[in-house]
Parts: C-alpha cells; sequence; structure tokens
C-alpha cells in the first residue's frame, strides 16, 4: 500500500461559518473522486501568521482568503503575483513544498469569467460599469473590469 498523503485545502476569515466554499469544494472533491477536504478554519488577524506558515507543515497544499484577511495575507507570503501586488490584497494562497506561500488574486477574474458565462456578448468596453463595495473583492473587480478597457468605472 502506497503513503499518499491526503491533500488539505482551507478556507480561513473571521467569522468563517457563513462560507459557502467548504460545500461548493467539497461538491467538486466528490464529484471527480479526489481524496481531499476543503476544511472553514475561523483565524483572528493576531493568529494569522502563525496559522499560515504552520500549515503547510501540517499537510495543506492551499488556501483560500476571506474577510478580514485579504490585505494582511501580503505580509506573510514569500511570493506575490502581480495581479494580488496592484489590488492589495490576496483571495488564494498555495503552499510550496518547502513551506513558501504563493499569494494571488482570482476574485476579478471569477467574476469577469462569470459575467462571461451568463452573458457571452457582454463586453467591458459598452458601457460605464458599477462596483458596489471597497474592500479587496471590489478592488480585485474593478483591477479586471480596467484589463478589459471598462471605459468608466463608479
Amino acid at each position: 500500500m502506497k503513503n499518499e498523503k491526503i491533500p488539505l485545502a482551507a478556507v480561513l476569515g473571521s467569522p468563517i461559518s457563513h462560507s459557502k466554499s467548504p460545500m461548493l469544494h467539497g461538491y467538486w472533491l466528490n464529484k471527480y473522486g479526489i481524496n481531499g477536504h476543503y476544511i472553514p478554519m475561523d483565524v483572528s488577524s493576531i493568529d494569522l501568521n502563525n496559522v499560515l506558515t504552520t500549515l503547510p507543515k501540517i499537510g495543506f497544499v492551499g488556501a483560500n482568503i476571506t474577510l478580514p484577511h485579504k490585505e494582511n495575507v501580503l505580509k506573510v507570503a514569500n511570493k506575490i503575483s502581480d495581479r494580488a501586488a496592484m489590488i492589495g490584497a490576496a483571495n488564494t494562497l498555495s503552499f510550496g513544498l518547502n513551506g513558501q506561500i504563493y499569494a494571488d488574486n482570482t476574485d476579478g477574474y471569477g467574476f469577469i469569467e462569470n459575467i462571461r458565462y451568463h452573458q457571452p456578448d457582454w463586453r467591458a468596453t459598452e458601457g460605464p460599469s458599477l462596483v458596489l463595495g471597497a474592500g479587496g473583492a471590489s478592488r480585485a473587480i474593478v483591477f479586471s473590469l480596467l484589463e478589459n478597457a471598462a471605459p468608466e468605472i463608479w
């Protein structure tokens, strides 16, 4: 019998009980027969650094980040994508074998792709856009709208 490690991933935030991510990712793990686990973790701002440096040591391969940690994870990451650096927030962390933490932001990309899926003819260039919010996800959406040449963003 091979000694295979079961991949672990988490969503970190505080509070976290409202998150739909464990249900969503659990569905895909089950659908594709992936022997892994996606765990919600309520992590205080005070404990964030310790938790993030411990997760790779105990078998986690990555984590999603939500409120209130999207900006602060950039201080802990060893490498930051250009996109996350420009936005000033990260929502996706990957852990290297040596414990290195790579931070990225996929919020805006996911937002734009969802619009394209439901409205294939949509183009950001065709008019103004309205973004409600001011957190890390909102900044990521503004960034993606700018990348897609939105002429005006409110």
